[in-house]
């Protein structure tokens, strides 16, 4: 049995909570320096960029809401608590994240992997009534089990090697999807002379109907029943589905409120006033567990008789600017953004001949099943991964030899 002890995140190094300079001021954002956000932690293991960016006025008003490169990030406020990444580059850290800074000899990835696997165990310490958030006295009593530097370094490079098969799948997934929508593009958006005499104006509605999914209760989500899809496995990017697995609801439901592989669904409800999510289209991806649930935050897609061959046409069509845009503008709520049925349903695409759509999709269907493999593949390295944890820190696995090192006893 290895040398174990057990210590807190706050005797590991220091802790530090991210700000936001004020938001009305144009001057304090744009800039030179990288401001990562609960949205950038995105499933990477290193979070080497940030969609958003501050000026040094606007980065010097937040002090030391710092995150140095190499130290562990994490979400303590919100949706996405617990979710945890390394940082990359040195970044200023808005006010949901932290940003625990390791010093040697310990090893900060390790501590990443430590609290990635623990995600609801961190969750459950939460505290605060309207949304769940972990203070910074409550990260430096956080307890972490910690074994001798040198088993930790050879954990993460057992667990390393799985996660970077992940990211090449995540590659291959980003340059096959790209491939998808470009041929998409190519063959019915960009023609030169526009859609030809024999294609046809419609209705999305005169292809689907719509149908919302199951108002849940918080407290029946758990590890039986059906998996419940909702907007936490919507992305920007809709054809790369999704990276973790949802949990489970077991409460009753109806036949309406299920969906199955290959299914489309449409993201209903954004809980931001971004307009990221709103609209987004999802492909049910294959995960060997017959027919899934889904929210009342997200609508079913059900094509009418004889329309189903479109499914693939229709998953691209809402993908582009003029759907997106029109979802953007009719979404309404003070709070919460909702998207009427009939902004959907209202919306017209023109149908190429049948023949085109057929030539679309014996080239994209194989790209899009080469998708669905490798993300499936990564959730089961995934859970490899979370699962070999605690045998690793325990003591009862040893590390395997890895890039030609010997396992550490």
């Amino acid at each position: 049995m290895t040398e174990r002890r057990l210590t807190t995140l706050g005797a590991l190094g220091k802790i530090v909570i991210g700000s936001t300079p004020p938001g009305d001021d144009p001057t304090h954002f744009d800039g030179p320096v990288p401001f990562v956000t609960p949205a950038d932690l995105d499933g990477r293991r290193i979070v080497d960029s940030a969609a958003r960016s501050l000026t040094e006025q606007g980065a010097g008003l937040i002090g030391a809401a710092r995150a140095p490169r190499g130290c562990v990030l994490l979400v303590c406020i919100g949706a996405d608590l617990g979710r945890t990444a390394c940082a990359g580059i040195d970044t200023a850290i808005n006010q949901q994240l932290a940003a625990i800074i390791v010093e040697p000899p310990n090893s900060a990835r390790y501590v990443y992997y430590d609290l990635r696997a623990r995600r609801r165990e961190l969750r459950a310490a939460a505290g605060g009534s309207a949304q769940p958030i972990l203070t910074k006295s409550t990260l430096l009593r956080t307890p972490i089990v910690l074994p001798a530097p040198p088993r930790q370094r050879a954990i993460v490079d057992a667990l390393g090697a799985l996660d970077d098969k992940v990211e090449l799948n995540e590659r291959l997934s980003l340059t096959l999807a790209e491939i998808a929508r470009a041929r998409f593009r190519a063959q019915f958006v960009d023609l030169p002379g526009g859609p030809g005499r024999d294609w046809k104006v419609v209705r999305l509605g005169d292809l689907f109907d719509l149908e919302k999914g199951l108002s849940y209760r918080g407290e029946l989500l758990g590890d039986a029943g059906p998996r419940l899809l909702g907007l936490g496995q919507f992305a920007p990017r809709p054809e790369l589905g999704f990276d973790e697995l949802p949990r489970r609801y077991g409460g009753r439901h109806r036949e309406r409120h299920l969906v199955r592989a290959g299914d489309l669904m449409i993201a209903n409800t954004d809980l931001t006033q971004r307009r990221e999510l709103i609209g987004i289209p999802l492909r049910v991806p294959e995960l060997g567990e017959g027919p899934l649930l889904f929210t009342h935050h997200v609508y079913a897609v059900r094509f009418h008789r004889g329309c189903e061959d479109w499914r693939d046409f229709v998953f691209f069509a809402l993908q582009q600017p003029e759907f997106r845009a029109r979802a953007a503008g009719f979404a309404a709520g003070t709070t919460v953004l909702s998207l009427p049925r009939d902004a959907v349903l209202d919306h017209a695409i023109a149908l190429p001949p049948p023949r085109l759509r057929a030539a679309f999709a014996r080239v994209t269907r194989p790209l899009l099943a080469r998708i669905d493999h490798a993300r499936h593949e990564s959730r089961a390295l995934a859970e490899l991964r979370d699962h070999l944890l605690p045998g690793l820190v325990s003591g009862a696995l040893v590390p395997p030899r890895v890039g030609g090192r010997p396992a550490v006893p």
